[in-house]
């Protein structure tokens, strides 16, 4: 009876041990940290080869669309300063994707290239966000 109690306890710590094990990484190799442009650049070698996400404005003049391989290849820029992460994105453009828009970015950092491979791509209305004074005019009457 003691033998088989043993038994038990020894089989119950491994089988939570394991899965402690398997709850750690799992969160370890999902984790994806945000970052602004700047602040990817800063960080490049700590997270290369890492999932990261990055929002900032579309570069102007350097989106680059080919329709025919679902291949869209751009610059992301921080809202105040001068750094920029370069995009490659593999699937539909979005519509709302204009020069100077908003954009939000997921996927793996290549550091030695300053290039994000998107997996996720979401852009963002500026015109959604606006006051209501200055979406549309008043009329007194």
């Amino acid at each position: 009876m003691r033998r088989q109690r043993t038994k038990i306890i020894a089989a119950s710590v491994i089988l939570a041990s394991a899965m402690a094990f398997l709850v750690v990484a799992g969160i370890k190799n999902t984790s994806i940290r945000h970052y602004t442009p700047g602040q990817l650049v800063a960080n490049a070698a700590a997270v290369d080869n890492k999932g990261v996400q990055v929002d900032g404005l579309i570069h102007e003049g350097s989106p680059k669309w080919d329709a025919a391989e679902f291949k869209l290849t751009f610059a992301v820029r921080d809202r105040e300063g001068e750094s920029t992460v370069n995009v490659l994105y593999r699937k539909l453009k979005p519509d709302n994707f204009i020069e100077g828009g908003n954009v939000f970015v997921e996927g793996k950092y290549d550091a030695e290239r300053n290039l994000i491979t998107a997996s996720k791509l979401m852009t963002k209305c500026a015109s959604k966000y606006e006051s209501a004074e200055s979406a549309g005019q008043t009329t007194e009457y």
